[in-house]
């Protein structure tokens, strides 16, 4: 085909008057030879562009998740011609997977969950993001040689894949979080006054993003159970446990177990520490010489508190990440 030839079947497609043999080579020609390569416009760029990306999210993921290009080259074309990225459904519609390896430039890409469940989003390292609704997430196609960013508006749970080599950082507004594998939720919308992180598995660094190049930066270390609420206004952090903390180890793999018989509560404490990771600090030998039977399998850890507790006349509080037990005790009982 000459070059006249292909502008005229270029025109039609563009004019939407084309047939599917010349969609097809339209489409076939773009793959093979990029666009910033080509003889095309820029405003063709664009059109071929958006119209490749409504026709991609119509066949397969329907309205509920937007793909979306942040400025870099034409515009929306870069989508999936010129930068060359794929996108694809595996077995469940809502598992998005984008194969970021054959992405050029240093643009990002931006998915946005505007349906009213989660939607996973499957990142090259294997890393999985399940965006809750009205978040968005945006990420490089391909992550640095250093390090693997991405940028969160709203909220999202990460699986992250271990690697020593890639910090894992996420970019939520005001605060940074910088893990190398593990599981976490960010809370972080634009119109909220706070950004909440909280850690599932392993150990996550929080800290504020928009300080000086200071070494001192105002941050914490967050273990499995905690979570950090970050006020927007005051710049100050609240460290604390979370509202229903999980179970770290089985109870079965514990010396008890969650079933206790005429057990020294001092010992049933120390179990519920090995369980779920959480400091339970006994600030008196008020209890030591109390004895616990009860069966604590399905309750949350602070029902089994508030049983414990209430069966030893004593009682607790939590202060930060730790709970502290006080009380009379069974002394004179």
């Amino acid at each position: 085909m000459n070059q006249y030839d292909f502008q005229q079947t270029l025109n039609k497609y563009l004019s939407d008057q084309h047939t599917q043999e010349e969609e097809d080579f339209v489409l076939e020609y773009f793959q093979n030879n990029p666009m910033e390569d080509s003889a095309v416009f820029e405003n063709e760029k664009e059109v071929i562009g958006k119209r490749i990306q409504t026709k991609l999210f119509r066949t397969t993921f329907g309205k509920p998740l937007i793909l979306r290009s942040i400025p870099w080259l034409a515009a929306a074309a870069s989508v999936l011609i010129a930068i060359g990225v794929w996108v694809f459904v595996q077995n469940d519609p809502a598992e998005i997977v984008a194969n970021a390896d054959l992405i050029s430039g240093k643009g990002l890409m931006e998915f946005r969950n505007t349906s009213d469940k989660p939607q996973n989003v499957t990142l090259e390292d294997g890393s999985i993001v399940t965006l809750k609704k009205n978040s968005s997430l945006s990420f490089p196609g391909h992550f640095g040689e250093k390090n693997r960013q991405v940028y969160l508006h709203g909220e999202a749970f990460f699986e992250i894949k271990r690697n020593t080599a890639k910090p894992f950082i996420v970019y939520s507004g005001d605060l940074v979080t910088k893990v190398l594998g593990t599981s976490f939720n960010i809370k972080s919308y634009d119109k909220s006054t706070s950004v909440e992180v909280r850690v599932k598995t392993g150990r996550v660094s929080v800290y504020e993003g928009n300080e000086s190049r200071s070494k001192t930066k105002n941050g914490v270390i967050l273990t499995p159970n905690q979570k950090i609420v970050f006020d927007k206004k005051s710049r100050k952090m609240e460290f604390s446990i979370v509202e229903n903390p999980s179970l770290l180890i089985p109870a079965g793999e514990t010396e008890h177990g969650f079933t206790f018989s005429e057990v020294p509560v001092k010992s049933v404490f120390a179990s519920l520490e090995k369980s779920y990771g959480i400091d339970i600090v006994l600030e008196n030998d008020t209890a030591d010489t109390c004895l616990f039977t009860g069966d604590l399998n399905g309750l949350t850890l602070f029902q089994q508190l508030d049983l414990i507790c209430k069966s030893a006349n004593i009682s607790y509080e939590s202060r930060g990440t730790a709970l502290f037990v006080q009380g009379a005790g069974c002394i004179n009982e």
